[in-house]
Protein backbone atom coordinates (compact mmCIF):
# COMPACT_ATOMS: atom_id res chain seq x y z
CA UNK A 1 0.00 0.00 0.00
CA UNK A 2 2.87 2.04 0.15
CA UNK A 3 4.14 1.98 -2.86
CA UNK A 4 0.73 3.09 -4.09
CA UNK A 5 0.67 5.70 -1.66
CA UNK A 6 3.55 7.43 -2.72
CA UNK A 7 2.39 7.56 -6.23
CA UNK A 8 -0.54 10.44 -5.36
CA UNK A 9 -0.97 11.19 -8.68
CA UNK A 10 -2.03 7.49 -9.58
CA UNK A 11 -6.01 6.30 -9.39
CA UNK A 12 -4.68 4.13 -6.28
CA UNK A 13 -3.02 6.47 -4.69
CA UNK A 14 -5.42 9.02 -4.99
CA UNK A 15 -7.84 6.28 -3.39
CA UNK A 16 -5.58 5.81 -0.74
CA UNK A 17 -5.27 9.51 0.32
CA UNK A 18 -8.70 10.57 -0.28
CA UNK A 19 -9.85 7.22 2.16
CA UNK A 20 -11.92 7.86 5.55
CA UNK A 21 -10.57 4.45 6.86
CA UNK A 22 -7.87 5.14 10.05
CA UNK A 23 -5.65 2.44 9.07
CA UNK A 24 -5.71 3.92 5.20
CA UNK A 25 -5.13 7.64 6.95
CA UNK A 26 -2.19 6.89 8.53
CA UNK A 27 -0.45 4.84 6.10
CA UNK A 28 -1.58 7.76 3.62
CA UNK A 29 0.61 10.11 5.79
CA UNK A 30 3.22 8.10 6.64
CA UNK A 31 4.03 7.55 2.88
CA UNK A 32 5.12 11.39 3.10
CA UNK A 33 7.45 10.76 5.24
CA UNK A 34 11.19 9.93 4.77
CA UNK A 35 11.76 6.38 5.89
CA UNK A 36 8.16 4.81 5.70
CA UNK A 37 8.56 1.66 5.91
CA UNK A 38 10.39 2.01 9.19
CA UNK A 39 7.57 3.04 10.57
CA UNK A 40 5.32 0.34 9.39
CA UNK A 41 5.87 -2.11 12.44
CA UNK A 42 4.35 0.33 14.56
CA UNK A 43 1.43 0.94 12.84
CA UNK A 44 -0.60 -0.36 15.26
CA UNK A 45 0.27 1.36 17.60
CA UNK A 46 0.39 4.74 15.51
CA UNK A 47 -3.74 4.38 14.77
CA UNK A 48 -4.36 4.06 18.35
CA UNK A 49 -2.41 6.49 19.34
CA UNK A 50 -0.03 4.61 21.53
CA UNK A 51 2.85 5.72 19.81
CA UNK A 52 3.49 9.20 17.80
CA UNK A 53 5.06 9.61 14.60
CA UNK A 54 7.41 13.09 16.26
CA UNK A 55 8.44 10.20 18.74
CA UNK A 56 9.47 8.00 16.65
CA UNK A 57 11.24 10.12 14.13
CA UNK A 58 13.77 10.87 16.64
CA UNK A 59 14.51 7.41 17.08
CA UNK A 60 14.11 6.79 12.86
CA UNK A 61 15.46 9.81 12.06
CA UNK A 62 15.37 11.99 8.66
CA UNK A 63 16.07 9.65 5.45
CA UNK A 64 19.56 8.49 6.18
CA UNK A 65 20.41 11.07 8.90
CA UNK A 66 19.98 10.26 12.61
CA UNK A 67 18.90 6.89 12.82
CA UNK A 68 19.69 5.45 16.21
CA UNK A 69 20.17 1.71 14.85
CA UNK A 70 19.95 0.29 18.79
CA UNK A 71 17.26 2.26 19.94
CA UNK A 72 14.97 1.47 17.20
CA UNK A 73 15.86 -2.56 17.58
CA UNK A 74 15.25 -2.12 21.47
CA UNK A 75 11.61 -0.42 20.64
CA UNK A 76 10.93 -3.35 18.59
CA UNK A 77 11.61 -5.82 21.28
CA UNK A 78 9.13 -4.12 22.97
CA UNK A 79 6.84 -3.59 20.94
CA UNK A 80 6.69 -7.46 20.21
CA UNK A 81 6.43 -7.99 23.59
CA UNK A 82 3.26 -6.16 24.08
CA UNK A 83 1.72 -7.55 20.75
CA UNK A 84 2.71 -11.14 21.60
CA UNK A 85 1.07 -10.56 24.60
CA UNK A 86 -2.18 -9.53 23.13
CA UNK A 87 -1.83 -12.29 21.04
CA UNK A 88 -2.56 -14.66 23.38
CA UNK A 89 -5.57 -13.03 23.93
CA UNK A 90 -6.97 -13.21 20.71
CA UNK A 91 -5.97 -9.85 19.52
CA UNK A 92 -3.54 -9.62 16.62
CA UNK A 93 -2.25 -6.06 15.86
CA UNK A 94 -2.33 -4.58 12.84
CA UNK A 95 1.17 -5.53 10.79
CA UNK A 96 2.31 -7.65 13.16
CA UNK A 97 3.27 -10.33 10.32
CA UNK A 98 4.12 -10.02 6.71
CA UNK A 99 7.09 -8.19 4.85
CA UNK A 100 8.27 -4.85 6.73
CA UNK A 101 5.66 -5.58 9.67
CA UNK A 102 6.82 -6.11 13.24
CA UNK A 103 8.61 -9.66 13.20
CA UNK A 104 10.13 -9.60 9.58
CA UNK A 105 11.78 -6.01 10.95
CA UNK A 106 12.71 -7.26 13.93
CA UNK A 107 14.34 -10.65 12.38
CA UNK A 108 16.38 -8.41 9.97
CA UNK A 109 17.71 -5.33 12.12
CA UNK A 110 18.94 -8.11 15.01
CA UNK A 111 20.59 -9.80 11.98
CA UNK A 112 22.27 -6.93 10.48
CA UNK A 113 22.79 -4.73 13.70
CA UNK A 114 23.95 -7.67 16.21
CA UNK A 115 24.57 -11.38 14.77
CA UNK A 116 26.49 -10.15 11.37
CA UNK A 117 28.84 -7.91 13.26
CA UNK A 118 29.77 -10.56 15.41
CA UNK A 119 29.69 -13.36 13.01
CA UNK A 120 32.39 -11.61 11.28
CA UNK A 121 34.44 -10.48 13.88
CA UNK A 122 34.49 -14.15 15.23
CA UNK A 123 38.34 -14.12 15.02
CA UNK A 124 38.46 -10.76 17.17
CA UNK A 125 39.38 -10.76 20.66
CA UNK A 126 36.27 -11.23 22.50
CA UNK A 127 35.56 -8.07 24.04
CA UNK A 128 36.05 -5.99 20.86
CA UNK A 129 33.60 -8.80 18.57
CA UNK A 130 30.66 -8.70 21.36
CA UNK A 131 30.75 -5.18 21.67
CA UNK A 132 27.52 -4.35 19.14
CA UNK A 133 25.52 -6.11 22.06
CA UNK A 134 27.09 -4.25 25.04
CA UNK A 135 23.90 -2.43 25.19
CA UNK A 136 21.39 -4.95 25.26
CA UNK A 137 19.54 -5.98 27.57
CA UNK A 138 18.42 -10.19 28.57
CA UNK A 139 15.20 -9.63 26.59
CA UNK A 140 16.70 -7.98 23.74
CA UNK A 141 19.59 -10.54 23.65
CA UNK A 142 16.79 -13.35 23.57
CA UNK A 143 14.94 -11.69 20.85
CA UNK A 144 18.24 -11.46 19.06
CA UNK A 145 19.04 -15.26 19.46
CA UNK A 146 15.78 -16.40 18.22
CA UNK A 147 15.82 -14.60 15.60
CA UNK A 148 18.48 -14.98 14.24
CA UNK A 149 18.53 -18.68 14.23
CA UNK A 150 19.19 -19.84 10.61
CA UNK A 151 22.91 -17.02 10.73
CA UNK A 152 24.18 -16.84 13.91
CA UNK A 153 27.97 -19.02 14.32
CA UNK A 154 28.05 -21.61 17.16
CA UNK A 155 30.61 -19.31 19.44
CA UNK A 156 28.39 -16.16 18.65
CA UNK A 157 25.74 -17.69 20.50
CA UNK A 158 27.48 -19.16 23.41
CA UNK A 159 29.27 -15.66 24.28
CA UNK A 160 25.37 -13.87 23.55
CA UNK A 161 23.84 -16.73 25.80
CA UNK A 162 26.61 -16.05 28.47
CA UNK A 163 25.91 -12.14 28.39
CA UNK A 164 22.28 -12.77 28.48
CA UNK A 165 22.53 -14.58 31.92
CA UNK A 166 25.39 -11.75 33.16
CA UNK A 167 22.78 -9.16 32.65
CA UNK A 168 20.21 -11.02 34.91
CA UNK A 169 22.29 -10.39 37.63
CA UNK A 170 24.27 -12.35 40.43
CA UNK A 171 21.44 -14.60 40.82
CA UNK A 172 19.89 -14.52 37.41
CA UNK A 173 15.99 -16.50 37.42
CA UNK A 174 15.84 -17.80 33.95
CA UNK A 175 11.68 -18.48 34.00
CA UNK A 176 11.73 -14.35 34.84
CA UNK A 177 13.26 -13.66 31.73
CA UNK A 178 10.50 -16.03 29.68
CA UNK A 179 7.44 -14.75 31.91
CA UNK A 180 8.84 -10.91 30.57
CA UNK A 181 8.88 -12.27 27.16
CA UNK A 182 5.41 -13.94 27.70
CA UNK A 183 6.68 -17.01 26.70
CA UNK A 184 7.20 -15.40 22.91
CA UNK A 185 9.01 -17.66 20.57
CA UNK A 186 10.25 -19.87 23.89
CA UNK A 187 10.14 -23.31 21.87
CA UNK A 188 12.76 -21.83 19.59
CA UNK A 189 14.37 -20.44 22.12
CA UNK A 190 14.81 -23.74 24.05
CA UNK A 191 15.23 -25.94 21.00
CA UNK A 192 18.08 -23.65 20.11
CA UNK A 193 19.49 -24.33 23.48
CA UNK A 194 19.79 -27.55 23.06
CA UNK A 195 21.51 -27.69 20.01
CA UNK A 196 24.51 -25.16 21.68
CA UNK A 197 24.26 -27.15 24.83
CA UNK A 198 23.22 -24.52 26.77
CA UNK A 199 19.80 -26.59 27.96
CA UNK A 200 20.94 -27.67 31.42
CA UNK A 201 22.45 -24.52 32.00
CA UNK A 202 19.00 -22.18 31.16
CA UNK A 203 17.05 -24.99 32.97
CA UNK A 204 19.29 -25.11 36.39
CA UNK A 205 18.76 -21.33 36.41
CA UNK A 206 15.11 -21.17 37.61
CA UNK A 207 13.49 -23.70 40.18
CA UNK A 208 12.29 -27.52 39.26
CA UNK A 209 8.68 -26.81 39.31
CA UNK A 210 9.49 -24.02 36.89
CA UNK A 211 11.79 -26.05 34.97
CA UNK A 212 8.84 -28.79 35.18
CA UNK A 213 6.36 -26.22 33.96
CA UNK A 214 8.31 -25.45 30.98
CA UNK A 215 9.50 -28.39 29.60
CA UNK A 216 6.13 -29.57 30.06
CA UNK A 217 4.98 -26.85 27.64
CA UNK A 218 7.64 -27.08 25.57
CA UNK A 219 6.23 -30.79 24.56
CA UNK A 220 2.32 -29.89 24.96
CA UNK A 221 -0.18 -29.55 22.36
CA UNK A 222 2.21 -29.98 19.28
CA UNK A 223 -1.11 -30.63 17.32
CA UNK A 224 -2.55 -27.40 17.64
CA UNK A 225 0.34 -26.07 15.70
CA UNK A 226 -0.74 -25.35 11.59
CA UNK A 227 3.00 -27.01 10.65
CA UNK A 228 4.86 -29.65 12.13
CA UNK A 229 7.40 -27.00 13.33
CA UNK A 230 7.37 -27.12 16.55
CA UNK A 231 6.77 -30.93 16.50
CA UNK A 232 10.27 -31.39 14.46
CA UNK A 233 12.04 -28.90 17.08
CA UNK A 234 11.03 -31.08 19.94
CA UNK A 235 12.53 -33.98 17.97
CA UNK A 236 16.07 -32.20 17.28
CA UNK A 237 16.20 -31.15 21.08
CA UNK A 238 15.83 -34.26 22.27
CA UNK A 239 18.45 -35.49 20.08
CA UNK A 240 21.02 -32.99 21.54
CA UNK A 241 20.55 -32.83 25.30
CA UNK A 242 22.83 -35.48 26.78
CA UNK A 243 21.20 -35.38 30.43
CA UNK A 244 19.61 -38.86 31.00
CA UNK A 245 16.81 -37.48 32.99
CA UNK A 246 15.97 -34.53 31.12
CA UNK A 247 15.99 -37.06 28.11
CA UNK A 248 13.50 -39.17 30.32
CA UNK A 249 11.30 -35.99 31.56
CA UNK A 250 10.71 -35.47 27.71
CA UNK A 251 9.98 -38.93 26.77
CA UNK A 252 7.29 -39.23 29.89
CA UNK A 253 5.66 -35.72 28.57
CA UNK A 254 5.30 -37.36 25.17
CA UNK A 255 3.38 -40.64 26.64
CA UNK A 256 1.49 -37.99 28.22
CA UNK A 257 0.31 -36.04 25.72
CA UNK A 258 -0.06 -39.74 23.96
CA UNK A 259 -2.30 -40.29 25.78
CA UNK A 260 -4.23 -37.36 26.45
CA UNK A 261 -4.53 -36.99 22.48
CA UNK A 262 -6.08 -40.99 22.61
CA UNK A 263 -8.47 -39.68 25.10
CA UNK A 264 -9.71 -37.11 22.69
CA UNK A 265 -10.08 -39.02 19.80
CA UNK A 266 -7.39 -36.63 18.22
CA UNK A 267 -6.06 -38.31 15.27
CA UNK A 268 -3.13 -36.16 14.27
CA UNK A 269 -1.99 -35.76 18.01
CA UNK A 270 -1.97 -39.43 18.19
CA UNK A 271 0.29 -39.96 15.22
CA UNK A 272 2.35 -37.06 16.65
CA UNK A 273 2.79 -38.35 20.33
CA UNK A 274 3.62 -42.09 19.17
CA UNK A 275 6.05 -41.29 16.29
CA UNK A 276 8.29 -38.96 18.65
CA UNK A 277 7.67 -41.72 21.28
CA UNK A 278 9.67 -44.48 18.64
CA UNK A 279 12.24 -42.48 17.12
CA UNK A 280 13.32 -41.34 21.04
CA UNK A 281 12.94 -44.74 22.13
CA UNK A 282 14.93 -46.09 19.32
CA UNK A 283 17.66 -43.32 20.09
CA UNK A 284 19.05 -45.27 22.81
CA UNK A 285 20.41 -48.45 21.27
CA UNK A 286 19.62 -50.69 24.54
CA UNK A 287 16.15 -50.81 23.31
CA UNK A 288 16.96 -52.47 20.50
CA UNK A 289 14.38 -51.56 18.17
CA UNK A 290 15.08 -50.85 14.68
CA UNK A 291 13.57 -47.19 13.53
CA UNK A 292 12.88 -48.10 9.59
CA UNK A 293 11.03 -51.18 10.53
CA UNK A 294 8.96 -49.27 13.14
CA UNK A 295 7.85 -46.34 11.35
CA UNK A 296 7.77 -47.39 7.77
CA UNK A 297 10.88 -45.34 6.29
CA UNK A 298 13.34 -46.88 4.61
CA UNK A 299 17.07 -47.52 6.08
CA UNK A 300 18.23 -44.61 7.19
CA UNK A 301 21.62 -46.59 9.49
CA UNK A 302 22.84 -47.16 5.93
CA UNK A 303 22.28 -47.35 1.77
CA UNK A 304 23.94 -49.29 -1.03
CA UNK A 305 25.71 -48.00 -4.15
CA UNK A 306 22.83 -49.96 -6.08
CA UNK A 307 20.35 -47.40 -5.02
CA UNK A 308 22.50 -44.40 -5.99
CA UNK A 309 23.03 -45.88 -9.25
CA UNK A 310 20.92 -45.31 -12.58
CA UNK A 311 20.38 -48.13 -15.01
CA UNK A 312 23.61 -47.29 -16.39
CA UNK A 313 25.42 -48.02 -13.58
CA UNK A 314 26.36 -44.32 -12.81
CA UNK A 315 26.27 -42.91 -9.64
CA UNK A 316 25.30 -39.16 -10.43
CA UNK A 317 26.01 -36.27 -8.28
CA UNK A 318 25.22 -32.54 -8.52
CA UNK A 319 27.46 -29.65 -5.95
CA UNK A 320 25.83 -25.94 -5.85
CA UNK A 321 28.57 -23.64 -5.54
CA UNK A 322 27.56 -19.60 -5.29
CA UNK A 323 30.00 -17.30 -6.55
CA UNK A 324 30.05 -14.96 -3.05
CA UNK A 325 33.60 -14.66 -1.89
CA UNK A 326 33.32 -18.08 0.28
CA UNK A 327 32.23 -20.05 -2.96
CA UNK A 328 35.18 -18.20 -4.82
CA UNK A 329 37.81 -19.25 -2.24
CA UNK A 330 36.43 -23.23 -1.52
CA UNK A 331 35.70 -23.84 -5.30
CA UNK A 332 39.70 -24.42 -6.04
CA UNK A 333 40.13 -26.62 -3.05
CA UNK A 334 37.08 -28.42 -3.70
CA UNK A 335 38.02 -29.30 -7.57
CA UNK A 336 41.81 -29.96 -6.84
CA UNK A 337 40.66 -32.41 -3.84
CA UNK A 338 40.02 -35.05 -6.42
CA UNK A 339 42.97 -37.28 -7.13
CA UNK A 340 43.96 -37.38 -10.24
CA UNK A 341 44.73 -41.59 -9.45
CA UNK A 342 41.31 -41.83 -9.20
CA UNK A 343 39.86 -39.25 -10.98
CA UNK A 344 39.18 -37.99 -14.33
CA UNK A 345 38.91 -33.97 -14.14
CA UNK A 346 37.19 -32.21 -16.98
CA UNK A 347 37.71 -28.54 -17.05
CA UNK A 348 36.37 -27.54 -20.67
CA UNK A 349 32.99 -26.42 -19.65
CA UNK A 350 32.14 -22.85 -19.59
CA UNK A 351 29.99 -22.84 -16.47
CA UNK A 352 30.82 -26.40 -14.82
CA UNK A 353 33.01 -28.81 -14.26
CA UNK A 354 32.80 -32.43 -14.60
CA UNK A 355 34.58 -35.11 -12.68
CA UNK A 356 34.62 -38.82 -13.56
CA UNK A 357 35.98 -42.02 -11.28
CA UNK A 358 38.83 -43.58 -13.80
CA UNK A 359 37.47 -47.11 -12.45
CA UNK A 360 34.48 -48.68 -11.64
CA UNK A 361 32.28 -48.15 -10.09
CA UNK A 362 31.23 -45.01 -12.22
CA UNK A 363 31.00 -41.95 -9.82
CA UNK A 364 30.40 -39.18 -11.97
CA UNK A 365 30.55 -35.36 -10.48
CA UNK A 366 29.03 -31.90 -12.13
CA UNK A 367 29.83 -29.15 -10.12
CA UNK A 368 28.82 -25.42 -11.45
CA UNK A 369 31.62 -22.74 -11.14
CA UNK A 370 31.38 -20.30 -8.57
CA UNK A 371 30.56 -17.54 -11.20
CA UNK A 372 30.10 -13.60 -10.15
CA UNK A 373 26.64 -13.51 -7.75
CA UNK A 374 26.48 -9.83 -8.58
CA UNK A 375 25.52 -10.56 -12.28
CA UNK A 376 23.60 -13.87 -11.29
CA UNK A 377 25.92 -15.87 -13.61
CA UNK A 378 26.14 -18.66 -10.75
CA UNK A 379 22.20 -18.93 -11.47
CA UNK A 380 23.11 -19.41 -14.63
CA UNK A 381 25.69 -21.74 -14.63
CA UNK A 382 23.41 -23.83 -12.59
CA UNK A 383 20.22 -23.43 -14.74
CA UNK A 384 22.42 -24.76 -17.64
CA UNK A 385 24.21 -27.47 -16.20
CA UNK A 386 20.14 -28.68 -15.21
CA UNK A 387 19.71 -28.48 -18.98
CA UNK A 388 22.79 -30.71 -19.80
CA UNK A 389 22.40 -33.11 -17.28
CA UNK A 390 18.38 -33.82 -18.47
CA UNK A 391 20.01 -33.44 -22.15
CA UNK A 392 22.28 -36.69 -21.79
CA UNK A 393 19.75 -38.30 -18.68
CA UNK A 394 22.21 -37.66 -15.95
CA UNK A 395 19.79 -37.79 -13.29
CA UNK A 396 21.70 -36.82 -10.02
CA UNK A 397 20.91 -39.14 -6.79
CA UNK A 398 23.65 -37.25 -4.37
CA UNK A 399 23.27 -33.08 -3.94
CA UNK A 400 25.81 -31.21 -2.35
CA UNK A 401 24.79 -27.56 -0.87
CA UNK A 402 28.06 -26.01 -1.04
CA UNK A 403 26.62 -22.33 0.11
CA UNK A 404 25.39 -20.46 3.03
CA UNK A 405 21.39 -21.39 4.31
CA UNK A 406 20.23 -18.05 2.48
CA UNK A 407 21.60 -19.86 -0.98
CA UNK A 408 19.38 -22.80 -0.16
CA UNK A 409 15.76 -21.87 -1.34
CA UNK A 410 18.17 -21.38 -4.61
CA UNK A 411 19.17 -25.20 -4.56
CA UNK A 412 16.22 -26.46 -3.82
CA UNK A 413 14.58 -24.98 -6.81
CA UNK A 414 17.17 -26.40 -9.07
CA UNK A 415 16.88 -30.21 -7.60
CA UNK A 416 15.89 -32.75 -10.01
CA UNK A 417 14.10 -34.43 -7.03
CA UNK A 418 14.13 -37.82 -5.33
CA UNK A 419 18.04 -37.55 -4.60
CA UNK A 420 19.25 -40.71 -2.29
CA UNK A 421 21.51 -38.11 -0.36
CA UNK A 422 22.21 -34.78 0.31
CA UNK A 423 24.89 -33.02 1.67
CA UNK A 424 24.42 -29.69 3.62
CA UNK A 425 25.70 -27.07 5.91
CA UNK A 426 22.92 -25.74 7.81
CA UNK A 427 19.64 -26.13 6.56
CA UNK A 428 18.01 -23.23 7.86
CA UNK A 429 15.41 -24.55 9.68
CA UNK A 430 11.90 -26.31 9.74
CA UNK A 431 10.80 -24.95 5.99
CA UNK A 432 13.73 -25.60 4.46
CA UNK A 433 13.90 -29.22 5.95
CA UNK A 434 10.13 -29.85 5.25
CA UNK A 435 10.32 -28.43 1.72
CA UNK A 436 13.77 -30.99 1.08
CA UNK A 437 12.00 -33.50 2.33
CA UNK A 438 8.97 -33.22 -0.11
CA UNK A 439 11.21 -32.98 -3.21
CA UNK A 440 13.31 -35.92 -2.11
CA UNK A 441 11.23 -38.09 0.52
CA UNK A 442 13.71 -40.98 1.03
CA UNK A 443 16.69 -38.66 0.86
CA UNK A 444 19.68 -39.17 3.73
CA UNK A 445 20.31 -35.78 4.83
CA UNK A 446 23.87 -34.61 6.46
CA UNK A 447 23.51 -30.82 7.76
CA UNK A 448 24.37 -29.23 11.10
CA UNK A 449 22.63 -27.45 14.09
CA UNK A 450 24.61 -24.26 13.50
CA UNK A 451 26.78 -22.97 10.22
CA UNK A 452 28.56 -25.38 7.97
CA UNK A 453 32.48 -24.44 7.19
CA UNK A 454 33.92 -25.08 3.63
CA UNK A 455 36.49 -27.25 5.36
CA UNK A 456 34.57 -29.57 7.19
CA UNK A 457 32.40 -30.03 4.37
CA UNK A 458 35.03 -31.22 2.33
CA UNK A 459 35.91 -33.80 4.67
CA UNK A 460 32.50 -35.09 4.71
CA UNK A 461 32.70 -35.07 0.71
CA UNK A 462 36.27 -37.04 0.15
CA UNK A 463 34.74 -39.49 2.70
CA UNK A 464 31.67 -39.96 0.80
CA UNK A 465 33.30 -40.57 -2.17
CA UNK A 466 36.19 -42.79 -0.87
CA UNK A 467 33.69 -44.85 0.14
CA UNK A 468 31.48 -44.76 -3.10
CA UNK A 469 34.65 -45.69 -4.88
CA UNK A 470 35.15 -48.86 -2.64
CA UNK A 471 32.12 -50.18 -4.04
CA UNK A 472 30.77 -50.93 -0.42
CA UNK A 473 27.56 -50.56 1.71
CA UNK A 474 27.51 -46.34 3.16
CA UNK A 475 27.22 -46.81 6.82
CA UNK A 476 27.04 -43.58 7.85
CA UNK A 477 27.98 -44.79 11.46
CA UNK A 478 31.58 -45.80 10.29
CA UNK A 479 32.06 -43.39 8.01
CA UNK A 480 31.06 -40.96 11.03
CA UNK A 481 33.64 -42.50 13.18
CA UNK A 482 35.94 -42.68 11.04
CA UNK A 483 35.79 -38.59 10.27
CA UNK A 484 34.85 -37.54 14.50
CA UNK A 485 38.50 -39.65 14.74
CA UNK A 486 40.30 -37.61 12.54
CA UNK A 487 39.27 -34.26 14.40
CA UNK A 488 40.32 -35.78 17.80
CA UNK A 489 43.56 -33.92 17.54
CA UNK A 490 42.47 -30.78 15.71
CA UNK A 491 41.97 -27.49 17.70
CA UNK A 492 38.86 -27.26 19.86
CA UNK A 493 37.03 -24.50 17.87
CA UNK A 494 37.25 -26.86 14.99
CA UNK A 495 36.22 -29.99 16.53
CA UNK A 496 33.28 -28.34 18.39
CA UNK A 497 31.94 -27.10 14.63
CA UNK A 498 32.54 -30.93 13.81
CA UNK A 499 30.47 -32.14 16.61
CA UNK A 500 27.52 -29.90 15.17
CA UNK A 501 27.15 -31.97 12.36
CA UNK A 502 24.52 -34.03 12.26
CA UNK A 503 24.46 -37.75 10.14
CA UNK A 504 21.03 -38.55 8.58
CA UNK A 505 20.56 -41.77 11.35
CA UNK A 506 20.59 -38.94 13.84
CA UNK A 507 18.73 -36.22 11.97
CA UNK A 508 15.93 -36.82 14.58
CA UNK A 509 13.45 -33.41 12.86
CA UNK A 510 13.92 -35.30 9.53
CA UNK A 511 13.17 -38.68 10.38
CA UNK A 512 10.35 -37.39 11.97
CA UNK A 513 8.84 -35.34 8.78
CA UNK A 514 9.62 -38.22 6.59
CA UNK A 515 7.42 -40.93 9.24
CA UNK A 516 4.50 -38.44 9.21
CA UNK A 517 4.21 -37.76 5.82
CA UNK A 518 4.48 -41.91 5.26
CA UNK A 519 2.04 -42.46 7.72
CA UNK A 520 -0.46 -39.91 6.76
CA UNK A 521 -0.08 -41.16 3.19
CA UNK A 522 -0.72 -44.56 3.95
CA UNK A 523 -3.93 -43.46 6.10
Amino acid sequence: MYKYAQDVASVAGKLIHNSTNPAVKTVAALSKIPSPLLYFPFLDDIISGRKQTDSLKKIIGDGDKGYDSLAYYKLLVQTEIGYSKRMTKGDTAIAFFGPNGLRDMLQRKAIKHFITPINELHEKPENVRMKAIDSLSPADIYYMLVMGETEIYTSSYKHSFNRMLQRMGKKPATDSLLLNVNFDYFKKFIKMAANFNKLDTFLNLMPASSSEVVMKAFVSKLEAANTLEDAVDVADSYSSINNKNLQANILSYVNLNEERCADNNNYRGKIIYSLLKTIFLSADSSNKIDISAAIGIPPIYTIDNKALADDSGRIVQQVFFYGDEDGQKFFPQYVNSFSTKEWKINSSFKEWVEIKSIKDPKVWIYVNRPLNNDKNLDDTAQVHLNAYLKKNNLKPTIVTHRGHSYWLDRTMARMAGDAKIIVLGSCGGYKNLSHLIEINPDAHIISTKQIGTGNINQIVTNSLNQTLLSGKQLVWKTMWDNISASFAKQPKELKETWEDYVPPYKNLGAIFIKAYNKKTEAE
